[in-house]
């Protein structure tokens, strides 16, 4: 056996397959791995023309340090000041793999580099490595482990070993949204809550294409492993990623802790240049984050939908940020019935004036949605589109089909169309800022025609095109509008930051809502899986605003809209109602009509609800008032540890295409009856909020104290229900605060009044 060892980690590799057998946590007793296997165990996957080949026709290794051997027959590093082995495998196809894994003395993290060279005629795609096999249950029976990931924007899932299966529920191949392979950052964490875990990631600060992976593989075991993609595919090209794995111990103190982890190393990154949102304020484009109190997501651009804005507005009484549907194009842009293609398909535009005047009037701000890299190639310009078109390989690994025609954003003419389309926009119809539908964030980074200027395969290169043609239409945007003008996105990638402001996603509405996280959808409806705020706990003081929700004011939609309403703000966002697929709420009887609609859907007559439009109102005020520091602004902090109440809420699912299986779709969901957050605004003010999401009063007891936070005061105030004359907080004997919250209503803890230290005084 190899081994590397220190005094915290022991790491075993077999020494005829190189292949991990063993990693051991020393100082907490725990073995990762089962140390024997049903199936075989991999220690590589090459992926060429032909598939994926594991198999090698011979081995080596050597110490890239001092090594001796040990009494037991082991060979393994020698103490010093970092440790480590070199491994070498070559396949009978000409492939050579080549590895290294070092561990420094009283770390407790491993570091894993890997590059194939290809000296056949066949072509490399793919490069798996590392491969953790036949990892184990963590605490008993699995009840307490958890797989946190950055799936579409953060998901946990609850005893891995039960609920995956090696041919179904899992982490590998993800589809929808792209980034990374469904993934939106580049770590995951397996952890058994109060026991350890392990923090898997791979710190590549320039977005090269990689697949972070978690599943059940055959042998009925869990497996980690990284894919790396090739960005240079030709015969005798080979795959040297220039970035490291790490594999780190935790102390299974919950997904935050590899949250912090990570972000120590994501804030230096070149996307978070621009610094934190909260020391930018007051630059162009603070409306964004100010002043938007709700959104909207689809209401026809070029149809009259004033009489809902009025609705709306009666009830809601904050400026809302409006992304309008896709129907203001000169040809068709529609769900499934056809794009635009060159400039004349654009151009002139079809928007409804009324609608916008009215929008001006309420103080409201909008974006027109584009289907931002398809492309007709039978329309305007279809040559120079088709000559721009992306190729993708045969095997995307994503479940993904890949049908729509793309434009590939590393072509001339793509760039150049990019910016003079939307620079067009903006002289012509002074446009508060621009959403892209399938763009950057949710297609697959790779593109296989040499003629595009960029190698076979692309990833990085596809990357930077993006990255530069969203810099060169903002230019172009804010130069004609003489302001700035905010970008948003179809779904997040951290490479994004700096470029995009806002971004709409779907999986706080789940499962009442579509595509994100959609594999795990059966997981999502038992509850043994679960949206986490990853991608906010990180990123979300660096300015990046997420639209959520996929609401309707409607009662048919079901009581998890209470949850997902107060779910939505108290992690940043803001609720989005979305009419892409069905009507919008029934007004004195009426409703707008499915031939008015760029998606042709059944009518429903659900009558506009005020009583839920007022409980949107409460948030969307707090969201533009006391709480916009922190909801805007802020850094989410760890919540408060309690046992809030369970409550059993319905949804229903009509808000899809009629074609999905999910359309239609109802159940109950169990959830939190009391939604918690906790945010940071500077050093100045720390707020924890308290959402009663249940239809009856709820009582909460809770451990707070100021100083834990370097405060010295405390005071509460209630939302979205009648005050009484009574104290908002009692403090009981062991010292914690017992409060009750109204129902659907919501309590803020504001902690304020900084303590400052000088020379160990306190004052």
């Amino acid at each position: 056996m190899i081994v590397l060892e220190n005094e915290r980690l022991r790491l075993e590799l077999g020494e005829r397959d190189g292949a991990i057998r063993g990693l051991r946590d020393l100082r907490r007793g725990i073995d990762y791995t089962a140390g024997t296997s049903a199936a075989p165990v991999v220690a590589f996957r090459v992926e060429t023309d032909d598939g994926f080949e594991e198999d090698f026709e011979s081995f080596e290794w050597s110490w890239t340090g001092e090594t001796e051997g040990n009494e037991a027959g082991e060979t393994q590093g020698q103490a010093g000041k970092e440790r480590g082995v070199a491994l070498v495998w070559r396949t009978s196809g000409g492939v050579t793999v080549r590895a290294e894994v070092s561990l420094e003395a009283e770390a407790e993290t491993l570091r894993f580099r890997c590059s194939a060279d290809n000296a056949s005629q066949g072509r490399l795609h793919s490069l798996e490595y590392p491969v953790f096999p036949d990892l184990v249950s963590l605490t008993a029976g699995g009840e307490q482990d958890y797989i946190a990931h950055p799936f579409a924007t953060g998901v946990l899932v609850r005893n891995p070993m039960k609920h995956f299966s090696a041919n179904g529920a899992g982490l590998r191949y993800m589809p929808y949204p792209e980034s990374f392979s469904g993934a939106s950052m580049q770590f995951f964490a397996y952890y058994g809550a109060g026991r350890g875990g392990l923090y898997f990631a791979a710190p590549d600060g320039n977005g090269h294409p990689k697949w972070l992976n978690f599943y059940k593989n055959g042998g009925g075991l869990l497996e980690a492993s990284f894919i790396h993609g090739c960005e240079d595919i030709g015969a005798g090209k080979g795959i040297a990623p220039p970035y490291e794995v790490q594999a780190a111990l935790l102390d299974g103190e919950g997904w935050h802790e590899a949250a912090e982890r990570y972000r120590q190393w994501a804030e230096r990154q070149f996307w978070c240049a621009k610094g934190k949102l909260a020391d930018r304020a007051d630059e162009d484009g603070a409306w964004l984050f100010r002043d938007m109190g709700a959104a909207t997501f689809g209401i026809n651009a070029g149809a009259d939908r004033t009489a809902w804005l009025h609705a709306y507005h009666a009830r809601i009484g904050t400026p809302m940020f409006h992304v309008l549907g896709p129907d203001w194009t000169n040809a068709p842009q529609t769900f499934g019935s056809g794009v635009p293609g060159g400039m004349a398909d654009w151009f002139p535009t079809r928007f409804n004036r009324a609608n916008l005047d009215v929008m001006k009037q309420y103080g409201d701000k909008y974006a027109p949605f584009e289907f931002d890299y398809l492309y007709h190639f039978g329309g305007a310009d279809g040559e120079l589109g088709r000559a721009a078109a992306q190729v993708f390989p045969d095997n995307k690994k994503s479940i993904d089909a890949y049908r729509f025609p793309f434009l590939c954003p590393a072509h001339p003419y793509a760039h150049d169309f990019h910016v003079r389309r939307d620079a067009e926009l903006a002289r012509t119809t002074d446009v508060d800022a621009i959403y892209y539908d399938i763009s950057a964030n949710n297609i697959l980074k790779v593109c296989m025609d040499e003629t595009h200027g960029h190698p076979v395969g692309a990833g990085r290169a596809i990357e930077e095109a993006y990255r530069r043609n969203y810099a060169d239409t903002k230019a172009a945007m804010d130069s004609i509008a003489g302001r700035y003008v905010p970008m948003g996105t179809e779904m997040m990638n951290e490479t994004m930051l700096g470029r995009i402001d806002f971004y709409q996603a779907r999986a706080g509405g789940q499962p009442a809502a579509p595509l994100e996280i959609y594999p795990m959808r059966d997981l999502l409806k038992s509850g043994d899986a679960e949206l986490i705020p990853l991608f906010a706990y990180v990123y979300h003081d660096y300015g990046i605003l997420r639209l959520d929700g996929w609401g309707k004011l409607a009662r048919e939609i079901g009581d998890l809209f209470y949850f997902t309403v107060a779910r939505t703000y108290l992690w940043g966002g803001l609720y989005e109602l979305n009419y892409e697929y069905s009507p919008m709420e029934s007004l004195d009887g009426a409703e707008n009509a499915p031939e008015e609609h760029y998606y042709t859907f059944e009518p429903r007559g659900y009558a506009f609800d005020e009583s839920r439009a007022d409980y949107v109102g409460v948030y969307a005020r707090l969201r533009v008032g006391a709480a916009n520091k922190y909801w805007a602004f802020g850094r989410m902090l760890r919540p408060l540890e309690f046992k809030p109440p369970r409550v059993a809420l319905d949804w229903f699912h009509y808000n899809h295409g009629t074609e999905s299986p999910e359309y239609n779709d109802a159940g109950t969901l169990t959830v939190d009856a009391v939604v918690h957050s906790v945010w940071r605004y500077k050093e100045e003010s720390v707020g924890l909020f308290f959402a009663n999401a249940s239809g009856d009063p709820q009582r909460v007891s809770a451990g707070i104290d100021p100083a834990d936070y370097g405060m010295s005061r405390i005071e509460a105030s209630l939302h979205g229900a009648e005050t009484a004359d009574v104290p908002l907080l009692e403090r009981e004997p062991d010292g914690s605060l017992a409060f009750g919250i109204p129902a659907r209503a919501l309590l803020l803890i504001e902690l304020s009044g900084p303590i400052h230290r000088e020379e160990g005084v306190v004052r």
